[in-house]
């Protein structure tokens, strides 16, 4: 096991009417103004802006509106975002949302004290500023983790690129699951698969250790519930659970002491650059197609997976390994979602795909690091 220091700073309001309970209280440390940040629309619809506006003014709060954050936010939106901050002297910036929103927000928190330009500075020339701003977080849709963690991906529209930055942590995160209840599960799954895809990534790669035994019982919550959710079972103890399931992998506690493979994530968010596709719904296709070109590379581990999370009962590792990959497919098409690039309705040309290979960075922490030709060949194989 690497050495390693962990610190986990975000503090979580778990559970029904936990915005009513917590959020007047939760911001009253903070200045007068804050920057309520949301997406295209939806919390209008369900009432949930309503609900967050009501609080907010009972906690004394002067609301600078900023939304239509996009789906793949975009460094255009973090600029906007980053003057919008400045001209009214932002105090706090609260995300209500999910992966997208958090990720746009967490960006603009980086960028609001830094005097050069944020791409230039954090992706080429490597500088993180120190001094940042402040933001939390109301999460509306669960999945992508975002609320976690401090990294948020972002697209470049004029470099067609898609890179991850490092921001600050939230402040405090409210998790109303009911908030979950009225997502269409074909929104609500790709948003599951990607915490599975997270543990997944997390779990294989170059080291085993007791990081990999707690992970396997976070898989084993959401394939159990995902499962659920496809036979027509659905309820809030199992929008609950993949809530919190999707928060506890990204609290990074089962990265700790390994690296990791997070091939798939680098090639999705490569991508999404060009294709601007659903995260969730891109990894379905992806993830599955890296596995076949890796697994014989570790064969032991595979093979573990498939019987302490897919309960697969061979006792011969590689067939064991292959039927490990065989349910893992199973379910992404029980849960209706896209195999294909065809499925997801995008027709992806090859010299995108070798533009793709070709930008895309390389896991240090997969079994076999993959050629950019493999890459090419990977993606041509998932249309």
């Amino acid at each position: 096991m690497k050495s390693f220091t962990y610190e986990m700073p975000v503090k979580v309001y778990f559970g029904e009417r936990s915005a009513q309970m917590h959020l007047v209280k939760a911001l009253a440390q903070y200045g007068p103004n804050v920057m309520l940040a949301y997406g295209k629309g939806s919390i209008k619809r369900n009432g949930i802006y309503d609900e967050i506006v009501s609080l907010l003014k009972a906690a004394h709060k002067n609301i600078i509106d900023f939304p239509n954050i996009p789906s793949n936010p975009t460094y255009t939106k973090v600029c906007e975002g980053i003057d919008l901050y400045r001209k009214n002297k932002i105090d706090l910036i609260l995300a209500v949302g999910g992966g997208s929103v958090i990720d746009c927000v967490k960006v603009i928190a980086a960028g609001v004290y830094e005097e050069g330009d944020l791409w230039e500075e954090q992706i080429e020339k490597n500088h993180v500023q120190t001094k940042m701003g402040k933001y939390a977080v109301v999460l509306t849709i669960s999945g992508a983790g975002a609320e976690m963690d401090c990294l948020g991906a972002i697209t470049h529209e004029e470099k067609q690129e898609k890179k991850t930055f490092v921001g600050p942590y939230a402040q405090f995160v409210i998790m109303d699951p009911t908030y979950l209840m009225g997502i269409p599960l074909s929104s609500f799954m790709p948003g599951a698969f990607d915490s599975l895809t997270h543990c997944l990534e997390t779990y294989f790669g170059q080291t085993y250790n007791v990081s990999d035994a707690m992970n396997e019982g976070l898989m084993r919550d959401i394939v159990e519930n995902m499962r659920l959710l496809a036979l027509g079972e659905d309820s809030l103890e199992v929008r609950s659970n993949l809530m919190w399931d999707a928060a506890l992998v990204q609290t990074f506690l089962f990265n700790i002491g390994k690296p990791g493979d997070f091939q798939a994530h680098k090639i999705e968010n490569t991508l999404g650059a060009y294709s601007h596709g659903t995260h969730g719904k891109q990894l379905a296709v992806i993830l599955p197609a890296y596995y076949q070109h890796i697994w014989h590379e570790d064969v032991e581990k595979f093979a573990r997976m498939a019987r302490n999370v897919l309960g697969i009962r061979h006792e011969n590792d590689t067939e064991a390994a292959k039927l490990g990959l065989e349910t893992l497919n199973q379910l992404i098409v029980e849960c209706k979602l896209p195999t294909s690039f065809e499925q997801l309705g995008y027709d992806l040309q090859p010299e995108v795909a070798r533009a793709v290979a070709d930008k895309c960075d390389i896991s240090t922490g997969s079994v076999r690091p993959l050629t950019r030709d493999e890459i090419y060949q990977l993606l041509l194989d998932c249309r």
